[in-house]
């Protein structure tokens, strides 16, 4: 127990040890402490609060330059446009229109009398003029002005809706209607001749997708706007076509071209396209493609 006394004693003098330097330094700080947290208690004691003295009459004008702010300003959150002539009762009280207001002017309207401008509707007896200037950019008023020019758009969109709307044909356009087309400049458009006469024609609009840079999307913006008539590709004859032309037509490979013309020139022509399917290189996948330009006739 003694020994355990000694070892606590050495260790309370080993961590809690305060030079004279230090001890004055942790004095000062609790000092300084004390006078912080007692300073707004003693400020209150030596300076009690001042209450604000207002009277009755103070009040009862307070409360009506409120109101009238609150009249003036109840249509901040949610303006919006309106014809005072045709407008219903909850839109004008939503706009911040009073309720005799509302009466007034519906009164007005069903004796006959047409609101035609924005000074008019200050007319109106009781209306806050400074109401209606806030709702001047929302005044919707027609005259007749107004209406003949919306008429004469309306009637200007439908002439330019019933034009008809001119379709370009693609084994036929050259490279200055292509150009024209939504999303294709002159090296696409210089493709698609390159690919068309490669082909000899094409027989379809998915064949544009082939052609490097053509994407699907570009195809299906341009629906409605192009179409293939097929009837103008060149189809080949398997029976009279030379390798020479065959080898560079872009569904038939080199090996494919030149297997072929030996075969019908060791065999004889072709009765029909399974005759190419005894050449043991060409599958039903490679017919195919044989079958999309290539006929035996």
């Amino acid at each position: 127990m003694k020994i355990l006394k000694i070892r606590l004693e050495k260790f309370i003098k080993m961590y809690f040890y305060f030079s004279p330097s230090e001890k004055k330094g942790v004095l000062l700080l609790s000092i300084v402490l004390i006078l912080v947290i007692s300073f707004p208690v003693i400020y209150r004691m030596l300076k009690p609060a001042s209450y604000l003295k207002i009277s009755v009459s103070q009040l009862v004008q307070l409360d009506t330059i409120n109101k009238k702010v609150n009249y003036l300003d109840k249509t901040a959150n949610a303006l919006f446009k309106f014809n005072p002539n045709t407008a219903t009762e909850s839109e004008l009280e939503e706009l911040g229109f009073t309720n005799k207001n509302i009466s007034t002017l519906k009164n007005y309207l069903n004796k006959g009398g047409k609101i035609k401008s924005a000074e008019g509707l200050k007319k109106i007896y009781g209306i806050n003029a400074e109401l209606v200037d806030k709702l001047m950019p929302y005044l919707q008023i027609e005259n007749k002005e107004n209406l003949a020019n919306k008429i004469a758009f309306a009637d200007s969109s439908k002439n330019s809706k019933s034009k008809k709307i001119e379709t370009l044909e693609l084994n036929t356009a050259d490279s200055l209607q292509l150009v024209k087309l939504y999303r294709i400049g002159p090296k696409l458009a210089a493709k698609i001749i390159d690919q068309r006469n490669k082909l000899g024609g094409f027989l379809n609009l998915n064949q544009l997708t082939e052609i490097w840079g053509f994407d699907e999307d570009i195809l299906f913006d341009l629906q409605g706007k192009i179409y293939v008539d097929a009837t103008k590709a060149k189809l080949i004859n398997l029976n009279t076509v030379s390798e020479e032309e065959l080898k560079f037509h872009p569904y038939f490979k080199f090996k494919v071209a030149r297997i072929i013309v030996n075969y019908r020139n060791q065999h004889g022509k072709f009765k029909s396209y399974n005759d190419l399917l005894q050449i043991k290189i060409i599958n039903d996948s490679i017919l195919n493609k044989i079958k999309i330009y290539g006929v035996i006739e």
